[in-house]
């Protein structure tokens, strides 16, 4: 489905990563030497984050949007695949840690790697109502709690992180989506369960999906194509197909890992914080994964606008 949507600014953005870090050598001495060199060599493994005991993704969520102005916000959406319960809702718990007023809405969205676009979308409906200001976004995932530490294929991809996004009202931008998805269990956390992936359907779906719908987005004015780090190979092989190349098409799985939903907030942050990218591009987002459901965004964006990476040292 193509929706298009004018008069939005994406006006702050925040991640947040846990204190704990597991590194490739961490993982060589759980897994062996043999079995991370190939994941190193195959998917560009390097370390991911892990949240402390006790940590949930509500506290991540609301690290990443500490410094932001609230004063406006009547929505605030919860993106998680890892709520801190069943109930009550995520969201109702932010809105009053945040100090929200008791008239915002407060949803969770069950969502994972198309998470933050799918986010953007749902934001932008919200704002077609002239009485709703502003939306925050919050969201993240504590996946390392649902893996199987001894299936080292997902033990090792992804990572806990947390982010925040406000969106309002202004100006003249269009933000052009783009959205599908095939209900697939190919990733899946059961109830009480482990999380398992079928890696061979995902990656199929991957190369043969996601570049077709992205493509339907592109313009000459598009200046970067910023993605889901699903893995680095997956980064490199989509943006080839669209493309892009790797000065057009970030990577920094090595460093972040996987974070599901705040992978491209993480991306965001980073290229602002730590890699010099300045000013307003025009760019295609895309996030891709569990459900098998895609979500692709052309619109543009402003590296000058407060982006910040709440990293804690080890």
């Amino acid at each position: 489905m193509r929706q298009r949507f004018q008069g939005l600014r994406l006006e702050a953005l925040g991640a947040a990563l846990p204190k704990g870090r597991l590194t490739a050598e961490d993982f060589a001495a759980r897994y062996g030497e043999e079995k991370v060199a190939r994941l190193r060599k195959a998917i560009g493994l390097g370390a991911i984050h892990v949240a402390a005991a006790g940590e949930r993704a509500s506290d991540l969520a609301a690290r990443a949007a500490e410094g932001m102005p609230l004063g406006e916000v009547d929505a605030l959406l919860f993106v998680s695949q890892t709520p801190d319960a069943a109930a009550p809702a995520t969201a109702a718990l932010l809105q009053r840690r945040l100090g929200l007023g008791g008239h915002v809405l407060a949803l969770d969205v069950n969502q994972g790697c198309a998470g933050f676009v799918a986010a953007l979308l749902l934001a932008a409906h919200l704002l077609l109502h002239p009485a709703l200001r502003k939306v925050l976004i919050l969201g993240g995932d504590t996946l390392s709690r649902v893996v199987d530490p001894g299936d080292h294929a997902t033990a090792t991809l992804f990572s806990d992180a947390g982010f925040a996004a406000l969106v309002g009202k202004g100006g003249g931008d269009v933000w052009d989506f783009a959205s599908a998805t095939e209900g697939s269990e190919a990733i899946a956390i059961p109830h009480g369960g482990r999380f398992r992936m079928d890696g061979t359907a995902v990656f199929n779906f991957t190369l043969s999906k996601v570049p077709e719908q992205i493509q339907s987005l592109l313009a000459p004015e598009v200046e970067c194509l910023l993605l889901h780090q699903a893995n680095a190979f997956i980064v490199r092989q989509v943006a080839r197909l669209c493309g892009f190349g790797p000065d057009r098409a970030p990577c920094d799985f090595t460093e972040f890992g996987n974070a599901s939903s705040a992978s491209l907030p993480l991306l965001l942050c980073d290229l602002a914080a730590n890699r010099g990218w300045r000013g307003r591009r025009e760019a295609v987002l895309s996030g891709f994964g569990v459900g098998l459901a895609w979500c692709s965004a052309r619109m543009p964006v402003d590296f000058d606008a407060p982006f910040i990476l709440h990293r804690e040292t080890p």
